[in-house]
């Protein structure tokens, strides 16, 4: 089968002129393996571009949805077959009569690809994460044209190139560090082994005279931000070859639109152009919360006598951005980071791929991953080096949103080859990325990657690997020098964690972020107070997604973790026994699915929340990055949004404790997390993240769970922007007569903060006791709950309300959970549809859980 266009002819004018060759293509199996099903040995279809071969196969209704079941385990052999992609195109020679160069380009290949035009080989291609640009002058003809995309399995190119280079350590049985691929397609602790290949990315044929390679606009602010200078870098090509005279034009519109600055530069012999401009009293892009993302419009035009060959338009934030690392004379260094000179204490997210298959993310979906980040209280989003480089739509949002990027470059937990040929592939990667990304005000800090440099000096490596190279001489060589010559604006961190270097273990805690797993791997989450870090650039807990999402891909048997469906979507290392060892504090073995989905929820939701709120009281610690905000696979994982894009309890627990404005109780310099009082009793601390100060009036209580107040007091504190404020709370209030019985409350402007004294299980708690009416409210559900008793971190399911409301159980969403509630006590909680449409039915019965609740309560409304 084929496709054909109708015969199209780029505009007739002298700037460059584009062709585009996405859409439809045909795709099929070439080779593969002995396991190939028989209807796929011959297999022809339609195919989509961008696209990759296992989104076709689905889109043609040849597999089904990989995900559910053991699906994933029935795909295997598409990663180790062989695939060709074609299509037709009609080209009218005599649109290139007037000397231009024609250049077929293809912005993404996955990854192990040859190009053929009309039959002629235009190129091998070896990595998924370069653009690549090939002249095709010679070959096209008038008429019909055809082009191939031939890909071979990455996954037996890894194998063979592993033979090669000999044995690299890394965490997983896949080959992923011998190919420049992205590493999660080969499986990963929370995702699924789908090796990928496709065009992933548009693909189209240019024409040109001359034209700008790249652009990279570098801003410097000065210290009073009453001035700014954006120096403009542009590459130029020339169809006729260098030398030839050309000039950049550069033009700057505030964001009112209006014109503030313009320059002109000549292209020298080198194929290069700078343009400086100048900005005075510029208005300022700042992170969320912090002020208003202001952004100017810079327009750049490449000219040859009055003629137009080339031009760039993109938005652009004045602002700048540096790390600093202050002298901590009580543990060793801090590790800030500044925007505009000013600390911004990062409350941030890492985000993973959002799906196997990217060209699956749609702009709705990034877009609602993106606002969920931003009502998730986040003010960072790092990118995680296993996946791929940040896309434009991504960035785009972060710099609409405010929400600044650590970019990763793409090395994950592993040793990589530094042999000549790799160390070329990785500088172009570098390359491309830094002058595509520099547009972008959001982008923060380059990282050289991620755990590398911890499994070097932690994981021992060396037997293995003896006296070979390990992937440091990127990391501390080549990608530094890379940043130093196109972006020295930005910050640089040789990998994640870093403690300074080499010579020292990675993840140290005296200087530089770290990643906290050693609580979710050995120990109960009262443990994350043993740790004072500079910064925090990894931490999380793992837990089942939503009923919806867990039931919709395991459809048979009871959703507990003995069963097979259950455990293939939990991919952790030992993942179900330190989910059970991280209940057995709190709550009996559950043996209803209902309570064991909930409860490991909820560990997640209350683990996460103590850690985080344990580090931001502390003065040391200038950030805290959890571990992750997105999901790519409907699997067991530490996402605070699952696969499915629905918030787990642990997303609401975030939300309140990464708040701005935070207060939270805290032991006193605790002896130890099994006395997590200790001798010294309890502090309310208030942070403030806020451009404003906060000067909060607090009621505390020390109460029975019974609701008996055995005392109370008002407390008043005031914290400045960008700090803390704590107060020591008196003993008849921060230790408990009866530790079993008892809890501390602390409610400040109308939230709440709670202490226990004893896990759940020591407690003398009483079975909650609730009631629960619902109504319909200006297009929302709102349900009533009425507590009876003393009812811990309340929640109200919207997954499992939506079939009794008529909603797709993904457009639901309520606007809170984890209420405490004190007997005689009420909270309304409101579900709505995410696109706005009203709910107008009531349900027979909500779906309300409170932490002592021993099953779901079904309460008629």
């Amino acid at each position: 089968m084929s496709v054909t266009e109708p015969a199209a002819r780029p505009v007739a004018v002298t700037a460059l002129a584009t062709l585009p060759l996405d859409g439809e293509w045909t795709l099929r199996r070439v080779a593969g393996p002995v396991d190939t099903p028989e209807w796929a040995t011959d297999v022809e279809l339609p195919a989509t571009v961008p696209g990759q071969v296992h989104t076709d196969l689905q889109a043609a209704g040849l597999i089904g949805d990989l995900d559910v079941g053991l699906g994933e385990l029935e795909q295997r052999w598409i990663g180790r077959s062989e695939w060709e992609y074609s299509r037709e195109f009609q080209w009218d020679a005599g649109s290139s009569t007037d000397g231009r160069r024609i250049d077929l380009v293809a912005d993404g290949l996955d990854t192990f690809a040859r190009v053929s035009l009309n039959g002629t080989v235009i190129a091998d291609t070896t990595d998924q994460h370069i653009g690549y640009r090939w002249p095709v002058d010679g070959l096209l003809e008038d008429g019909t044209n055809r082009i191939e995309v031939r890909f071979t399995s990455a996954w037996d190119a890894a194998l063979e190139r592993e033979q090669a280079v000999g044995p690299l350590p890394s965490p997983y049985d896949a080959p992923y560090p011998y190919v420049r691929k992205s590493a999660c397609n080969f499986g990963w602790d929370w995702g699924p082994q789908y090796v990928t290949a496709g065009i992933w990315k548009s693909i189209r044929i240019e024409q040109w005279q001359g034209r700008l390679a790249h652009v990279r606009p570098l801003v410097e602010l000065d210290e009073g931000h009453g001035h700014a200078t954006v120096r403009v870098h542009a590459e130029i090509e020339d169809a006729f070859g260098s030398g030839r005279s050309a000039t950049v034009h550069v033009e700057l519109r505030d964001p009112e639109g209006r014109v503030v600055a313009q320059a002109e530069g000549a292209a020298g012999a080198a194929g290069a152009a700078e343009c400086k401009v100048d900005v005075d009293s510029p208005q300022l892009w700042w992170p969320v919360g912090l002020g208003a993302q202001h952004r100017y419009s810079l327009r750049v035009r490449l000219e040859r006598d009055g003629v137009a060959l080339d031009t760039r338009e993109h938005s652009l934030g004045i602002r700048s951005v540096a790390i600093e690392t202050p002298r901590d004379e009580r543990v060793g260094d801090r590790w800030h980071l500044l925007v505009n000179g000013q600390r911004v204490r990062i409350r941030g997210y890492n985000w993973i791929p959002d799906d196997p298959f990217i060209a699956e993310v749609s702009p709705r979906r990034l877009a609602a991953r993106l606002d969920q980040a931003v009502a998730g209280a986040a003010n960072l989003l790092r990118v995680w080096g296993g996946g791929y480089f940040a896309t434009e739509e991504f960035l785009d949002g972060c710099d609409e949103r405010g929400l600044l990027v650590w970019q990763d470059f793409p090395f994950a937990c592993a040793a990589y080859d530094e042999s000549d040929e790799m160390r070329q592939l990785i500088r172009i990667e570098a390359e491309q990325a830094v002058e595509r990304l520099a547009w972008h005000p959001s982008v923060a800090v380059w990282c050289g990657g991620n755990e590398c440099t911890w499994g070097r000096t932690d994981w021992g490596w060396g037997d293995l690997l003896g006296d070979r190279t390990w992937g440091g001489g990127y990391y501390t060589g080549l990608l530094p020098e890379v940043i130093a010559e196109l972006d020295p604006t930005r910050p640089y961190l040789p990998n994640s964690p870093w403690s300074g270097s080499l010579d020292v273990p990675s993840n140290d805690e005296r200087s530089g972020p770290v990643h906290l797993w050693d609580v979710w791997n050995d120990l109960d989450y009262t443990h994350y107070r043993d740790h004072d870090p500079a910064f925090v650039s990894e931490m999380g807990w793992c837990a089942p997604p939503a009923h919806h999402t867990l039931r919709r891909v395991v459809p048979d048997g009871a959703l507990l973790p003995d069963n097979p469906g259950v455990v293939h979507h939990m991919r952790a290392a030992e993942g179900m026994h330190k989910l059970a060892r991280g209940l057995q504090p709190y709550f009996p073995v559950p043996d209803d699915p209902d309570d064991w989905l909930f409860q490991t929820q909820l560990v997640q939701a209350r683990a996460e929340a103590a850690g985080t709120e344990w580090l931001r009281s502390r003065e040391r610690c200038a950030g805290v990055i959890v571990w992750q905000l997105n999901d790519c696979w409907p699997g067991l994982s530490w996402s605070a949004v699952d696969a499915d894009g629905i918030e787990k309890p642990l997303y609401y627990a975030l939300r309140h404790s990464f708040a701005e404005r935070l207060a939270t109780l805290q032991p006193r310099n605790p002896g130890g997390p099994n006395d997590p009082t200790g001798p010294e009793g309890l502090e309310l601390v208030i942070v403030n993240d806020g451009i404003d100060g906060w000067a909060p009036v607090a009621r505390v209580r020390r109460m029975t769970f019974a609701g008996e107040v055995l005392a109370e007091a008002t407390v008043t504190l005031e914290a400045a922007p960008d700090t803390t404020a704590r107060i020591a709370l008196p003993d008849e209030l921060g230790l408990a007569v009866d530790p079993a019985a008892e809890l501390v409350v602390a409610d400040v402007d109308g939230v709440r903060s709670a202490w226990r004294f004893v896990p759940d299980r020591a407690s003398s708690v009483p079975t909650a006791r609730f009631a629960v009416e619902s109504a319909l409210d200006r297009g929302a559900l709102a349900i009533t709950v009425r507590a009876e008793t003393f009812v811990g971190e309340t929640c109200v399911f919207a997954d499992r309300l939506a079939e009794a409301v008529g909603a797709d159980a993904r457009e639901l969403i309520v606007d809170r959970m984890l209420v405490t509630l004190l007997p005689g006590e009420e909270t309304v909680f409101r579900l709505t549809r995410r696109d706005g449409t009203p709910i107008d039915s009531l349900p027979a019965a909500a779906s309300v859980r409170g932490a002592l609740r021993a099953a779901n309560d079904r309460v008629r409304g």
